[in-house]
């Protein structure tokens, strides 16, 4: 894995709220990470919670993209390789944060013919707010316009607030725009990406994914990272029942079971 950024990417990172790195996986690691995201999603789909998503269960937002959370806990491969303390430290430089927790990982496969994701902010959803959450997405297939590649408005992480906006259901693609009507003159940068590329998106940065208009399933997989020192806002999101059943807002998301500590400076 290359986990080695320069200053120059810190900043345009700050700067525009996503960071491609085009080499992150190299040679045979690209395969290990496709066999290890296949066979945990294989194993995912066979339970009845499999296609449970945590923002909506209308048929549109159903046909957005097959989603596994928490194959971590499931899988004993996918663990070792997002629990990298290298993975880690470069989440936590891009976020100016001291370390960083996983809150969840997720695989999201769009089948052929998957409807678009709609613009939309992460971190209003989470159970914590934060200008340092940091999500990182691998591409485990070219990811391409016809495929449905991400699209980032660069920028609006510096303006984007905690209010849940728009939705990701079948309200449109641009129904964020109702809440930033600014955003609506952003010219979008489609990140095209070939497999083994990942892009690290701010919590707080608008951004969409096309549909798929192929015939084969686009694959991807993604880490959400938050501060080691995120404090609870009262929403459960992904949280597991357990780890929810006895927070209370204010208190620190520091449940080693369930939010693992990737890396810290502080250790």
């Amino acid at each position: 894995m290359n986990t080695q950024v320069t200053s120059d990417q810190i900043d345009f990172y700050r700067e525009n709220g996503f960071l491609i790195i085009d080499d992150f996986l190299k040679g045979s690691e690209l395969s290990v990470w496709q066999d290890a995201v296949d066979e945990a999603v294989a194993q995912h789909v066979s339970r009845s919670d499999a296609y449970h998503n945590q923002s909506g269960e209308d048929n549109y937002y159903k046909n957005v993209f097959v989603q596994c959370v928490n194959l971590w806990k499931t899988s004993e491969k996918i663990k070792q390789l997002i629990l990298n303390p290298e993975l880690g430290k470069l989440a936590a430089d891009l976020a100016g944060t001291s370390g960083v927790r996983l809150y969840h990982d997720h695989a999201m496969v769009k089948q052929p013919w998957a409807n678009p994701t709609n613009f939309h902010v992460d971190n209003p959803y989470d159970p914590f707010y934060s200008h340092q959450a940091i999500m990182f997405w691998i591409a485990l297939d070219d990811a391409t316009l016809q495929n449905g590649c991400l699209y980032f408005l660069p920028g609006t992480h510096k303006t984007s607030g905690f209010k849940v906006g728009g939705s990701l259901g079948q309200a449109g693609v641009g129904e964020l725009f109702s809440e930033y009507p600014e955003w609506a003159e952003i010219e979008p940068y489609a990140a095209e990406m070939k497999a083994g590329a990942g892009v690290f998106i701010s919590g707080m940065i608008a951004h969409a994914a096309g549909p798929n208009m192929t015939t084969h399933p686009r694959r991807a997989f993604a880490m959400l990272f938050m501060p080691e020192d995120a404090t609870f806002n009262g929403k459960k999101s992904a949280l597991p029942d357990e780890v929810f059943a006895k927070l209370e807002v204010g208190d620190v998301l520091a449940d080693d079971t369930h939010l693992p500590l990737v890396y810290s400076y502080q250790e």
